[in-house]
């Protein structure tokens, strides 16, 4: 069988009222072919529809305007061996799709071979057609500037019509491939002639004084760095190495019915996907969850340094979007992001970044850089898109091999520098061994510009006044970031290994039991729980002695919890040097605790100074002030209803609550408490600030100076038993210590500034002073479950699940 004879291969069809045309309407076929076996095809196809076939759109353009003719683009598919809707079975099959340049011959021979033995696998795609008059209009409004383009270039219209050809036809290809391959073609020249960009770089040419050439052309190059030329068999390889790289370390865990929305909301809105960024891997395992799900391809966009060879040609092929790590002073720069992150989010492409800016050296979620985001934001409003969704993207890894470099990092320790060598290294790391499982979860989206136009509104209406307006957006996009993160911490799971690092990090340098470490983590569990949180069936199975030795077994095996085994029963504990990598685990969720945690500082406030409801909210909310570096609280009156049903599940009859005092001391007897352990590394670090700014007298601080040199401070502290744990030392809590004291103006020279000083080292210092108030109960406490459960030992001969539980109590 050849092209010239035999059936013609199945045809899809565009979708729309311009199709099938009229039986007496003239059509022209702009063929987009690679060898003659596929001309003829297209060509014995347009015979029966009664269409002449060019090959070269200017050559189509002049035909279809001789007769008022639809000019009609037609391509042949060649379809894969494996089917084009699943994704391919691993990395070998994805390099069997790569297609390598071939001699015009040689192409032709496999064509009609695979006629011959698989004619099934060739189809004609036919684009959405348009007439002459329709494009040119196109061309007209959306690409046209009359400064520097003749209205009567031919060859700048065939240009336009050739680029709208490849891109309806890129459409029809989707029909069968599906949307994993939906990416932009011509990205560049779509930019440069559209008549709106032309004239935006005109104008910032003159504000800030240079030639509209000059910023044209360096908007060239900015642009042809930026933007990507997916293939399909680039995306092949990069799923198939991605799941390889991950799937040796983890399970791969997604709620499928997330999957399922996530998959119906694409086909109407551009989806931006923000997830948490705590280790490599992210983008690897998003890369999975999108090619391997059919959800449309992601526009990564990361730092430059990332894009190194061997990889920075393979990343130009799949949609990655290397931006430059430093680009404030140049205004150019900054315009063609913005213009480039609105073309794709306007054409319906969705993105991908880490709203967090960087990897998380604490394990924590934090504070969201907003670079990108404002870009976004000004592409939203300036565009009038209403449909672009913001995805709260929460990752969470049970252990990652990466842990104890990157928690080294906030030791002072050098990163090491993205290239060959370090990607040998990360990959060799993956293959260390398996770590369980990783946890991917999708929090409720948000409307970017209707989140952005109710809180610039307000309750009082869009402010008038220029400078307010600017201040109020601002303020607007800060609250839209926050409310993001609160999304992200809402969808995060809760895993066994972090349970246990938070149980553990609370009983000091002491060792426990099996039994004992089961006392502890208990009512921790049933807290998390009670509160709805995400957990996985790990978290639940603590509940028993053998998922808790799974848990404390794979910490082992990690060195992350140390064990003794010189005795009759082996103990479990956390050393010393163990603490900052058991805090990056523990912090992932760290934040369910702290509204209690607030609480129970508050409450011993108010046993010491008294002051009823009033004086613990008030303290509640100095507390939540000497925080908000560290976690994302909910607006004031959000905040103060959640502690308000805290105080319901401690005390629910609301007649005793202005015995505050009472209902506090029934607590702290009753326990446990979670204060020590969810924030006392916190207020340590801060407290170490304090006392490097008291000790510098009445000069100005340089924070990110002071910050390094507070690590030897904070050791020194630490064997002076003034710092309780070496998790405190660290210099990314530091920086936020020296964020809040720049917030409060402490960084600043003069005496008056040192009295304030000196009142902010008082103030943590009260804080503390409660924090060891309430892990001496919570030793108590610790102290009782274990005679509790060596007496119960002794009058039954073995442990009693129920009597562990109910000898330390529950969170209520």
């Amino acid at each position: 069988m050849t092209a010239a004879a035999g059936p013609l291969p199945q045809v899809v069809e565009p979708v729309g009222p311009a199709w099938p045309p009229a039986a007496d309407h003239p059509l022209v076929v702009l063929a987009k072919t690679g060898s003659r076996v596929e001309l003829d095809l297209i060509r014995r196809w347009a015979a029966g529809m009664g269409a002449e076939v060019h090959t070269a759109a200017g050559d189509a353009v002049a035909a279809a305007g001789k007769t008022d003719a639809t000019i009609v683009p037609v391509r042949v598919h060649w379809a894969a061996a494996e089917p084009a809707t699943e994704p391919i079975a691993g990395l070998r099959s994805a390099l069997g799709r790569v297609r390598l340049p071939q001699p015009p011959a040689l192409r032709e021979r496999i064509q009609t071979r695979a006629l011959d033995q698989h004619p099934d696998r060739a189809r004609l795609l036919i684009g959405a057609p348009a007439t002459c008059a329709e494009l040119r209009t196109r061309w007209a409004e959306r690409e046209l500037n009359p400064k520097t383009l003749d209205l009567d270039s031919a060859a700048a219209f065939a240009a336009f019509v050739d680029r709208q050809a490849d891109i309806v036809l890129g459409m029809a290809e989707r029909r069968v491939l599906g949307d994993r391959f939906r990416a932009p073609l011509a990205i560049v020249e779509e930019l440069l002639n559209n008549r709106d960009f032309v004239r935006r770089a005109e104008e910032l040419a003159v504000r800030i004084g240079r030639n509209p050439e000059s910023v044209l052309a360096d908007c060239k190059v900015y642009l042809e760095e930026m933007a990507s030329a997916e293939k399909r068999w680039a995306i092949d390889i990069w799923s198939a190495w991605s799941r390889s790289l991950h799937s040796r370390s983890y399970d791969l865990d997604v709620d499928a019915a997330q999957l399922e929305r996530l998959r119906e909301l694409s086909g109407r809105h551009p989806l931006v996907f923000l997830p948490t960024h705590k280790s490599n891997l992210d983008p690897y395992v998003m890369s999975s969850i999108t090619y391997e799900n059919g959800l449309p391809l992601n526009h990564v966009l990361g730092g430059i340094n990332m894009m190194f060879w061997p990889l920075s040609p393979l990343f130009k092929r799949i949609g990655a979007v290397g931006i430059r790590r430093s680009f404030r002073d140049n205004a150019v720069y900054r315009f063609v992001l913005g213009r480039y992150l609105g073309f794709l989010v306007a054409k319906r492409f969705n993105l991908e970044f880490y709203v967090e800016g960087t990897r998380s050296r604490t394990g924590k979620l934090l504070p969201p850089m907003m670079g990108l985001l404002n870009y976004l934001a000004d592409a939203v409003e300036e565009q009038g898109l209403d449909e672009v969704l913001l995805i709260p993207t929460a990752i969470v890894y049970d252990l990652l091999h990466e842990a104890e470099e990157t928690t080294a990092e906030s030791r002072g320790a050098v990163k090491q520098a993205e290239g060959i060598r370090w990607l040998v290294h990360f990959v060799k790391q993956q293959r260390q061994g398996h770590l369980g499982e990783v946890h991917v979860r999708f929090g409720e989206p948000i409307n970017l510009r209707e989140a952005l136009h109710t809180y610039l509104v307000g309750e009082d209406g869009p402010p008038t006044d220029p400078k307010e307006l600017a201040a109020r957006s601002r303020l607007a996009r800060s609250k839209v970031a926050f409310e993001l993160c609160s999304r992200i911490n809402r969808a995060t799971m809760v895993t066994a290994p972090a349970l246990v690092t938070f149980a553990l990090l609370g009983a000091g340098d002491r060792a426990l039991t099996l039994p004992e470490v089961r006392a502890v983590v208990a009512p921790i569990l049933e807290f998390v729980l009670s509160r709805d949180a995400l957990v996985d069936t790990a978290t639940r199975e603590l509940r028993t002695d053998a998922g808790v030795l799974r848990t404390l077994t794979k910490l082992v095996d990690n060195h992350v919890v140390e064990r003794y085994d010189g005795g009759p029963d082996p103990v479990y504990r956390i050393g010393p040097d163990q603490e900052l990598i058991a805090a990056f685990y523990r912090n992932a969720t760290v934040h369910i605790f702290v509204a209690r945690a607030i609480l129970e500082l508050a409450f011993l406030h108010v046993t010491a100074h008294g002051g009823g409801m009033i004086g613990a909210w008030r303290e509640a909310r100095r507390l939540r002030d000497l925080l908000k570096f560290e976690f994302f609280f909910s607006e004031m009156e959000e905040f103060r209803q959640e502690l308000l049903t805290e105080v319901r599940r401690i005390e629910p009859d609301e007649a005793r609550w202005e015995k505050l005092e009472d209902i506090g001391a029934e607590l702290a007897e009753r326990g446990p408490l979670v204060a020590q352990r969810a924030l006392r590394s916190f207020v340590e670090s801060y407290a170490v600030v304090a006392e490097y700014l008291v000790a510098a007298g009445p000069v100005a601080v340089d924070p990110k100076l002071a910050a390094q040199e507070c690590l030897g401070l904070g050791r020194q502290f630490q064997l002076q038993r003034r710092v309780t744990s070496s998790e405190a030392i660290s210099t990314h809590l530091f920086r936020n210590g020296f964020a809040l004291a720049a917030n409060r103006n402490l960084l600043g020279p003069g005496a008056e500034v040192l009295q304030r000083r000196i009142g902010f080292a008082a103030e943590l210092d009260d804080v503390l002073a409660r924090l060891e108030l309430i892990n001496q109960h919570e030793l108590a406490h610790v102290a009782a479950a274990r005679e509790a459960l060596r007496t119960k030992h002794l009058t039954t001969g073995q442990d009693s699940p129920a009597g562990i539980v109910t000898t330390t109590g529950g969170l209520r």
